[in-house]
C-alpha cells in the first residue's frame, strides 16, 4: 500500500474479477497440459507444444472475431479449437468437448481470493458495488454463478453482454449506468491489469487501484496500489467500522 488518498467523496465502487476477485492456482500451462492430456489419444502424433503453438494463433484471432461483434462469444471459443484441429489435421468435431473440458478446468482452479467475501459484503453496506469482467459471457457467468459473487455486489457487467471491452470508455460508462450514474470521480475501480484495467478507469474519469497481490508491477504515478483486498477496508477508513 502506498499514499493514502482522501476517498471520502466516493459512492461506488467496482471491480475487475480476475486476479481481483479470484485467483487463479494453476499457471496458464498447467490447463493447457490438462486439457491436452485428455485427448491426446486422438491427438497423436501432436505434442501438447505442437496443438497450443497453433491454438494460440486461433484463439487471438476468434477473440477480435467476438470483441468486434462478428460471432457470439462461445462460437468464437469453439472455433477456435476447430480451426487449430483442422490446421493440425485433425477432426474439428472436437472442437466442442475441448471447450467444454477448457471451461471445467478453469473453473476448478480458479477460486476467490480467501478475503473476497468478507470485503464484498463490507463494503455492500456503505457503497454501491459492482463487477465489470472483459470476458466470454459462457466462461465469465459460470465462474460468477459457481462462486455467487452477484450475491455480493450490486451489479454486473461482462464485456461480450455490453458489447465494449475494457479498456474502451464506453463498457465503463456500461457499469456507470448500471450503478446509477454516478460521476466518475465518485467511482473507485479495483484491478490488477495496467492497461484493460488502470488505464481503462482513468480514461473513463474513474478513480483506480492497482492490486498487485504478486509485487509483479509498480502502478502509474498517483494510483495507488495494495496488495490484497482487505487492504481497500484500511484505505476506506471501515476497519473499525
Amino acid at each position: 500500500m502506498n499514499h493514502p488518498q482522501n476517498y471520502n467523496h466516493i459512492t461506488t465502487i467496482i471491480f475487475d474479477m480476475d486476479g481481483t476477485l479470484i485467483e487463479h492456482t494453476w499457471q496458464l500451462r498447467t490447463i493447457c497440459d490438462a486439457l491436452f492430456a485428455r485427448f491426446a489419444d486422438r491427438l497423436a502424433p501432436l505434442t501438447a507444444d505442437e496443438f497450443f503453438d497453433c491454438y494460440w494463433t486461433k484463439s487471438y484471432d476468434m477473440w477480435h472475431m467476438m470483441v468486434d461483434r462478428v460471432l457470439e462469444g462461445q462460437t468464437a471459443a469453439k472455433y477456435a479449437y476447430a480451426n487449430t484441429l483442422r490446421t493440425l489435421g485433425h477432426d474439428p468435431a472436437l472442437a466442442g468437448p475441448m471447450l467444454d473440458c477448457w471451461v471445467e478446468l478453469v473453473l476448478e482452479e480458479a477460486v476467490p481470493f480467501v478475503d473476497t467475501y468478507a470485503v464484498l459484503e463490507k463494503l455492500k453496506q456503505h457503497y454501491t458495488t459492482g463487477i465489470l469482467t472483459n470476458g466470454y459471457i459462457h466462461l465469465q457467468r459460470r465462474k460468477i454463478e459457481k462462486y455467487q459473487l452477484d450475491e455480493y455486489v450490486d451489479f454486473v457487467v461482462v464485456s461480450e453482454e455490453a458489447g465494449y471491452h475494457k479498456p474502451d470508455r464506453r463498457v465503463f460508462e456500461s457499469a456507470l449506468n448500471l450503478a446509477g450514474q454516478p460521476l466518475p470521480e465518485q467511482v473507485l475501480f479495483i484491478g490488477d491489469n495496467l492497461e484493460t484495467d488502470i488505464g481503462g478507469a482513468l480514461g473513463a474519469g474513474l478513480t483506480p487501484v492497482l492490486i498487485d497481490t504478486k509485487n509483479r508491477t509498480e502502478p502509474p504515478e498517483g494510483v495507488q496500489e495494495i496488495s490484497q483486498l482487505a487492504e481497500l477496508l484500511t484505505l476506506l477508513g471501515l476497519n473499525s467500522n
